[in-house]
């Protein structure tokens, strides 16, 4: 059905995928893992002949024998959406921001079908219900901007899957969603191509995803450097590159130290109504100096808003103090503390601006020379495994994996006393994700900053977190010690979240990435 030869992407600076051959068949799921950076959006977007500004396409993609590559736009219009789908890795770029999102599902409706207006409203009503979000209170009248990073991925999903397509490829689709949302959303994907004998074409750097898959491709350095069925792959990998992604090099961080310092970041009875919804509800919360809170919870459930909040990102009601003195939230205030890693780099970053001009923007109305400042944002970069020369280039020439680094560069360049991690870590491979791990117990541990990170990955949060607080609903409905929350949960809520990761270790409960040490 599709098929890649000889399939080469270039850019001014070289080969970044080189001479891809493979097939994927009728109802055949494939698996493309890889390194960040590695080529697999470049691979999969060329599925519908979608190259990224400044990258060149050769060789040949067809489907059905058709030539992707070689067709004209006029009629690859006309496959994307019915017959070619892509659920984009970063959501929130890929939907209109100026435009409901009932109308963004209806979309590729209205423009491929005939089909009366009753009948496209059904349709977006049964794909809100599928895909969880109409259980979560959104409807077709809500804006991108007022759902969570999660619910955007599940509207992309939406949108992609609206008109039953042969095939479709989805770039990371889970790596947004907490364990229950992601188990439905991939448990959706994988139904529906089934029911309609579609191809499935899932980018990810997610193991337990992966094998999910019928066959795998190892992506390393723009070739393909292992294929095989995903049993034989993940378990008895041939090439280096399947190794460390089933390894994730043998991380071991040093046991946690209980001396903590006092309160850094605090919130007490916050507060924040957006679209006529209450989606913080007097939430008391504070973070101590050389603490890891992790703060968990279902799509939706209030995380980001109520750290947005915090660091008055988003108007609030309640009392934010910084260092124990009460301050009105305000930014350039309080970035001078604490500072943010958002969910969604691309949605945070200029693109006109360089790399340089992105990591020193915390270092404005600080009195430093602009050698000064590069100076500093260089040595941001090293540590979080990007080189310098990454200072003069652009966003939009970085894989997501790698714009998610360049944003914990920024957030670390002024050396801030409290750190918001917002998925931090999720969309990056296994390798990268150790080192990143590594650089925030570091910080903690050496320089005493106050860790608050927002993950759906709870292996990770029971190695990295001392406490964690569990949202529903815009509350914190259970807050404990690490180890004494995943022992003996109390809220619904937590024990929904524990039971799915359960679930994955019985599958998958060889892959482990981060083990702290005695």
């Amino acid at each position: 059905m599709l098929a890649y030869e000889n399939f080469v992407a270039a850019s001014a600076a070289g080969r970044l995928v080189d001479g891809i051959s493979m097939k994927i068949a009728h109802g055949e799921r494939v698996a493309l893992v890889g390194a960040s950076g590695s080529g697999k959006s470049l691979t999969g977007r060329a599925a519908l002949a979608l190259p990224p500004r400044g990258v060149r396409y050769s060789g040949r993609v067809t489907f059905e024998g058709r030539d992707l590559l070689a067709t004209p736009e006029r009629e690859l219009c006309r496959l994307r959406g019915a017959t070619l789908a892509m659920i984009f890795q970063e959501p929130a770029t890929a939907l209109d921001p100026a435009m409901r999102i009932g109308a963004q599902i209806e979309e590729p409706l209205l423009i491929h079908t005939d089909q009366p207006a009753s009948a496209r409203r059904d349709r977006v009503a049964g794909l809100l219900e599928r895909t969880g979000l109409a259980a979560a209170g959104v409807g077709p009248e809500r804006y991108p901007h007022e759902l969570s990073g999660g619910q955007r991925q599940r509207v992309a999903v939406a949108i992609a899957l609206a008109l039953k397509p042969r095939v479709v490829v989805a770039d990371e689709p889970t790596s947004a969603l907490d364990s229950v949302s992601a188990g439905l959303v991939l448990d959706l994907l994988l139904a529906l191509t089934a029911e309609e004998g579609a191809a499935l074409l899932i980018i990810t750097h997610d193991l337990a995803v992966a094998r999910r898959a019928d066959r795998i491709a190892v992506m390393a350095a723009g070739r393909i450097a292992e294929e095989g069925a995903a049993a034989d792959v993940l378990d008895a990998p041939k090439s280096a590159a399947g190794r460390a992604l089933r390894t994730g090099g043998g991380l071991t961080l040093p046991a946690r130290e209980s001396t903590l310092g006092a309160p850094v970041l605090e919130g007490r009875a916050i507060s924040v109504d957006q679209g006529g919804q209450r989606v913080v509800d007097r939430v008391d919360v504070a973070v101590r100096a050389g603490e890891r809170l992790a703060l968990v919870g279902g799509s939706g459930s209030g995380k980001t808003t109520l750290m947005r909040a915090l660091l008055g990102l988003v108007p609030a009601d309640g009392e934010v103090r910084l260092h124990g003195a009460p301050v009105t939230p305000d930014p350039r205030r309080t970035g001078q503390v604490a500072q943010m890693v958002f969910q969604d780099p691309a949605t945070s970053f200029d693109p006109r601006q360089s790399v340089l001009q992105i990591v020193c923007e915390p270092l404005h109305g600080r009195g430093l020379s602009w050698a000064a400042r590069r100076e500093m944002a260089a040595h941001a970069l090293v540590r979080v495994g990007l080189e310098v020369d990454a200072l003069a280039r652009r966003p939009h020439a970085f894989s997501g994996g790698q714009r998610q680094r360049i944003a914990i560069a920024r957030a670390l360049v002024g050396a801030p006393a409290a750190l918001v991690a917002d998925e931090a870590v999720s969309a990056l491979d296994a390798a990268i994700r150790r080192d990143i791990v590594m650089l925030l117990d570091r910080l903690v541990r050496e320089e005493g900053i106050a860790l608050v990170f927002i993950a759906h990955d709870l292996h990770l949060v029971r190695r990295l977190a001392d406490r964690v607080a569990v949202m529903e609903a815009g509350r914190i409905v259970e807050e404990a010690p690490t180890e004494t929350l995943f022992a003996t949960p109390r809220h619904a809520a937590t024990r929904a979240l524990l039971d799915r990761i359960e679930d994955d270790d019985e599958d998958n409960n060889n892959h482990r990435e981060v083990d702290h040490g005695a």
